[in-house]
């Protein structure tokens, strides 16, 4: 058996194990009275891979905001905890972690109340999305998963999200999505983030290929785009710290995030250096040196944020 067809069926056994998680934990969720909506994983692949393999590594469900915390309860009831709870807090105050795996390696479930990029209101979204939503059978179970239209929102959101990676699924997904699908569809997408106050992140998301800035053109978006997604492009402290800045929030709060994301825990110090787990002088030395590349990123992105502003405003 040649290794490219033996990683092949290798994945399509993984795939078929985390369907069927997708199905065990939607099920628990229904049967709690918890609406959920598959996002990604096997939906791309049904759609944008047909005869082909579109790996994914865990199971994307979404519930609506005010579920939030049962679903986590039920997660919790079924052996998940929450994945690298010492994970610092991003600098773009995002809700937290939302990915929970289960011990010994059971599979991941990354839990989703919004879909980044979308600026409206999270609970207007969520009906609008399971009042349109359609069925596919993942694992053995007919699951709620989103309409087409919201799907190819999904997509280009999903690759403004992830706009610092030269090369990876998100824009895989978004490439196959160019090159077949029709114009309208795409408009109707676009109606859509409209409607969802996601046009930035579409619009940054489509511009990402060259087919996709020629189909911008067609639908009239603005060639301005956003400084957050051309920050994000380059950068993702400079994104982040522009978050930061500009978040509703207190000074307070915000000197909190930023403390705790230059200096997070012991637990995260020794997953980044592999100095600190070498003690306590390992890891005392794995913070004297983080002070230097904390200065550093912050240096770096402090540059970028000037530099795309001053090359926006046109000076």
């Amino acid at each position: 058996m040649s290794t490219e067809r033996y990683e092949g069926d290798w994945q399509r056994a993984r795939n078929f194990a985390i369907d069927a998680l997708t199905a065990e934990v939607a099920s628990a969720f229904t049967g709690e009275g918890i609406g959920t909506i598959v996002l990604k994983g096997p939906v791309l692949a049904r759609w944008l891979y047909p005869g082909e393999v579109r790996p994914y590594v865990d199971s994307d469900l979404m519930v609506a905001p005010k579920d939030r915390a049962r679903a986590v309860g039920v997660l919790e009831r079924l052996g998940f905890v929450e994945h690298r709870p010492w994970m610092p807090t991003p600098l773009s105050l995002d809700i937290g972690r939302t990915t929970f795996s289960r011990s010994g390696g059971d599979g991941m479930v990354d839990l989703h109340c919004q879909l980044p990029g979308l600026d409206g209101e999270p609970d207007e979204i969520w009906g609008c999305l399971a009042a349109s939503a359609e069925r596919q059978v993942i694992g053995g179970a007919e699951l709620r998963v989103p309409d087409r239209d919201t799907v190819l929102l999904h997509v280009a959101l999903h690759a403004a999200q992830h706009a610092n990676l030269a090369d990876g699924k998100p824009l895989e997904d978004l490439r196959r999505a160019l090159a077949c699908v029709e114009e309208s569809e795409w408009s109707s997408a676009l109606e859509l983030a409209r409607a969802y106050r996601g046009v930035p992140a579409f619009a940054a998301g489509v511009r990402l290929l060259p087919a996709g800035r020629d189909l911008a053109r067609r639908l009239d978006l603005d060639e301005e785009g956003s400084l957050k997604y051309a920050l994000l492009r380059e950068d993702v402290i400079a994104e982040e710290l522009y978050a930061l800045l500009y978040a509703d929030a207190g000074i307070r709060r915000k000197l909190m995030i930023a403390a705790s994301r230059g200096f997070p825990g012991p637990d995260y110090m020794r997953w980044w250096s592999p100095l600190a787990r070498r003690g306590k002088l390992g890891l005392a030395g794995a913070y004297l040196w983080r002070v230097f590349w904390v200065i550093g990123q912050a240096l770096g992105a402090i540059h970028t944020l000037w530099r795309i502003r001053r090359t926006k405003s046109g000076a």
